[in-house]
């Protein structure tokens, strides 16, 4: 009996259970139908009944398509605003969020968010907190995604965050009286109280009740709200007479944050061209956005793919997909390397820098390639693995909208970094092309060559001419400053470790060893040394041979078949000499101080004064400068010059009301490059970054390596693949580099289709101990000019062959053996193991390579 009344009991729990699960499950679908199945307004297809589904996995049928070319199809899914782009000629489609994501059995409900987001934006409010908003989440659930049709494409405009348009059609102050009269009273007694609850009584005037933004804020909440009011009948003329009676002319907003952002998708022959028109992004009055990451997930692969994503980490990096260093940070690097007018005195990492705004991912038979076209100057590339947030594999770009530093305030008890950001921000474009690429060219050789065919097509990149040898790089130290005493008085001066003359005779040496296409870089050659006087006037230094001595020497160059490449600095101004004024011609920090800085100290990683200290110049300034020093040098009727750093720093100046944020600071470096390129049509270039390269006869100190971050896997040449056949180039002074290994490095350059280049000086190195040009130990000529004959011959004889071909293809054949593929057909196989190996029919003896292939 016991048993029985049991067994009743457990059936009817059972049931009211059931009753229970059943009344939740119908109020989650009915919430779920009020925020998902909302539509987007829409102008893809005026009048047309809009096919949705919840938001997950849509297939391609349950979207619109919004555009169309001969290769290209472009569909949207209105109710979770992603895309579809499937590509006509292999019906492969490519989503800016995965797919199957609603199945990711590792990612949180916030970072599903995130897989179904178009953009992530992160901003502070007026106490510099940190916050972040997701296109999904904050905007697309909010039915505030509106979407109308452009030229070739569609545009999506976000409103991101807690809209105050909608909340502004109640009162913000309304009487009792006026409450009950015009809108409670109209209203059934359940929905009256729902409304009067939702207003409390002003403590100084009991009379009049203040809406409760907190509680009315919340979607569902307004929702109701709104419904009521406008069942009551209160439209905008009983809003105005309330708002004038209370001293309210316009409304309250709620201080919520609140952004605009229009985002394009346009079809562009086989690419599809992604758009923030920055300019015209709005923000809530005190919050200000930081920075905003763009298509995180586009093309992400998930845990089945064993491909790769490209980052541009050097001369370039692979991540292999899956590999399980899910440990370790992700990829992050910001593109054309540090901004010096960020105030840190430490650095973090020391790293290559990224000097191409290009990134991609393979899977498969089928790979993408972004390029970053406008905004790439205040773009980081990222990349990670699954595993960590989520399953899947990805690479994107974000962009720093605004500078931001920070200010150290210390107190009695502690030390506190606070946050500071530039008011203005960035009004230009963000532009990303995206590319596609299938079976023998989805990898990265295929984006080299994808990259490097946009280059030429706008003529940034043109094939060299023919000659019978490849480049011998020279730097020639000429004038260094030196602290001397008289009577235990220092003083600086000038010391010759290289005069003209002197030159000449290094360069009759290697003449007469079969060396004569020298291309030699001439440092501190004029107004006081290598770390020289700012540039607005020329005066070459007399204790060289002076300004016939350069001449002498320019000529005996070109007759032999090379160039001279005198050195100037710009962006860096060393001393501060008459005519230069740190408070109106150097750049600022975010924190209004004048950016004044130190070279490092690498043992330390900390900025060292006696290693040379320097004023960061203002973008503003440079066209000045340039102008001055082009009139000066133009007397010495040189057509060779050498660029220190314009194609290898990149600076903002933060001065308040002249702030110049590095992506206008990129082209007015730009016209400065032009105009120096059209008078002196022999540019040597340092650094090489991408928006340099159409002004650069020679590139030196390009990456020969990446940064070897923890979470990349392989480095690839893929800068030199993208330059090899238009410019020549040379990575750091062999003799100077810390990492010598004489074979590894020569092998390097075969692999890497490199020329040799050398730092010298005529004077012994030990002239400069205990200077701050002592990282100049092992520059004497005489010490290395044998073994830099041998390295010369051997390179001449693999690489002169193909020294006007680009590098079409680069493999790993197996660990430490690489070919390197040219587009006359040659090919070479580089072996850096300690034992020989047979690869294609090929025997390569250990330490060395084998040159071979079809030549067309």
């Amino acid at each position: 009996m016991k048993n029985r009344k049991l067994i009743i009991s457990l059936t009817a729990c059972a049931a009211l259970f059931g009753i229970i699960a059943a009344a939740f499950y119908f109020l989650l679908l009915d919430r779920t139908e009020d925020v998902a199945l909302m539509p987007h307004r829409s102008g893809l297809e005026e009048g047309a009944e809009a096919r949705l589904r919840p938001a997950g996995n849509p297939p391609m049928e349950d979207m619109l398509l919004a555009a169309e070319n001969e290769t290209l199809e472009m569909y949207y899914h209105e109710a979770t605003a992603e895309v579809a782009i499937r590509d006509k000629r292999n019906n492969h489609v490519w989503w800016t969020n995965p797919k199957d994501r609603e199945e990711d059995m590792i990612a949180s409900p916030y970072e599903k968010a995130v897989l179904s987001s178009q953009f992530t934006l992160t901003f502070r409010d007026r106490f510099t907190n940190l916050m972040t908003f997701v296109s999904y989440t904050d905007s697309v659930e909010r039915n505030q995604a509106v979407t109308e049709s452009i030229e070739n494409g569609i545009r999506v405009t976000y409103t991101v965050g807690e809209s105050t348009s909608a909340i502004d059609a109640l009162p913000k102050l309304i009487s009792k009286q006026r409450l009950e009269e015009a809108v409670l009273s109209k209203l059934s007694p359940e929905d009256a109280k729902y409304v009067s609850a939702r207003y409390y009584p002003l403590n100084s005037n009991p009379d009049v009740l203040e809406r409760l933004d907190d509680v009315v804020s919340r979607e569902l909440v307004l929702k109701k709200m709104l419904a009521a009011f406008e069942q009551a009948g209160y439209d905008e003329e009983q809003l105005q007479l309330d708002n004038e009676a209370n001293g309210i002319s316009e409304g309250v907003a709620v201080d919520k944050p609140s952004f605009v952002i229009p985002l394009e998708y346009r079809l562009d022959g086989d690419s599809v061209v992604v758009t923030i028109p920055a300019g015209h992004i709005e923000e809530a009055d005190t919050y200000q956005i930081s920075s905003i990451d763009l298509l995180t997930y586009f093309g992400a692969a998930g845990t089945e793919s064993s491909g790769y994503s490209l980052v541009p980490d050097g001369t370039g990096s692979l991540i292999h997909h899956n590999n399980g260093k899910v440990r370790d940070e992700h990829y992050s690097q910001v593109l054309y390397g540090p901004n010096q007018t960020y105030g840190s005195s430490r650095r973090t990492q020391i790293t290559e820098h990224a000097r191409l705004p290009v990134f991609g991912m393979k899977s498969g038979d089928a790979a993408w390639m972004g390029v970053i076209e406008e905004g790439d100057a205040i773009a980081s590339i990222r990349a990670d693995i699954s595993g960590k947030r989520n399953s899947y594999n990805y690479a994107y770009t974000s962009f720093n909208i605004r500078d931001e530093d920070e200010v150290t305030l210390a107190t009695a008890n502690k030390v506190e970094d606070i946050p500071v950001l530039t008011k203005n921000k960035y009004e230009g474009n963000i532009t990303v092309r995206y590319s596609f690429l299938y079976n023998d060219q989805a990898d990265y050789s295929g984006m080299a060559a994808t990259y490097r065919g946009m280059l030429q097509a706008e003529s940034k990149l043109i094939r060299l001419e023919e000659k019978d040898s490849i480049p011998f790089y020279l730097d020639m130290v000429g004038a260094v400053t030196k602290r001397k005493f008289i009577l235990g008085v220092p003083y600086e001066s000038n010391t010759a470790m290289t005069t003209f003359s002197q030159a000449e005779a290094i360069y009759g040496q290697l003449q007469n060893s079969g060396i004569s296409n020298v291309q030699m870089r001439y440092l501190g050659w004029f107004n006081d040394g290598i770390y020289h006087k700012i540039p607005t006037n020329v005066k070459t230094t007399g204790a060289l041979g002076g300004a016939s001595g350069i001449r002498k020497l320019s000529d005996m160059l070109l007759q032999g078949g090379g160039q001279l490449y005198p050195d100037v600095a710009f962006q860096n101004v060393y001393q501060n000499t008459p005519g230069f004024s740190p408070t109106r011609d150097a750049a600022r920090y975010v924190t209004r101080e004048v950016a004044w800085r130190a070279h490092y100290n690498r043992a330390r990683n900390r900025m060292n004064l006696l290693l040379g200290d320097y004023y960061v110049l203002s973008p503003v300034r440079l066209p000045s400068y340039v102008e001055r020093f082009a009139g000066g040098y133009d007397g010495l009727g040189l057509d060779g010059l050498s660029l220190r750093d314009l194609g290898d720093l990149l600076n903002s100046d933060d001065r308040p009301g002249r702030v110049v944020l590095r992506e206008n600071a990129k082209f007015i470096v730009k016209d400065q490059l032009e105009k120096l390129s059209v008078q002196s049509p022999d540019l040597m270039i340092s650094g090489g970054n991408a928006y340099a390269l159409p002004y650069a006869k020679h590139l030196i100190d390009v990456p020969m390596a990446s940064s070897r971050f923890n979470i990349t896997d392989e480095e690839v040449p893929f800068y030199q693949m993208v330059v090899h056949g238009s410019i020549d180039y040379a990575g750091f002074a062999y003799n100077l580099d810390d990492r010598q290994n004489s074979r590894e490095a020569l092998l390097k350059m075969i692999e890497y289709g490199a020329s040799p280049r050398f730092t010298w000086s005529h004077a012994a190195s030990s002239e400069l101990k205990s200077t701050m040009f002592d990282y100049l130990f092992s520059a004497n000529y005489r010490e290395w000019i044998d073994q830099a004959v041998s390295m010369y011959e051997e390179l001449n004889e693999a690489l002169a062959g193909v020294r006007t071909e680009p590098i079409v293809g680069h493999t790993k054949l197996r660990e430490g053996v690489y070919e390197t593929v040219y587009g006359n057909g040659i090919s070479i196989i580089v072996n850096y193991l300690d034992e020989p190996v047979t690869v294609n029919g090929r025997t390569v003896q250990a330490k060395n390579y084998a040159v071979g292939g079809e030549k067309r």
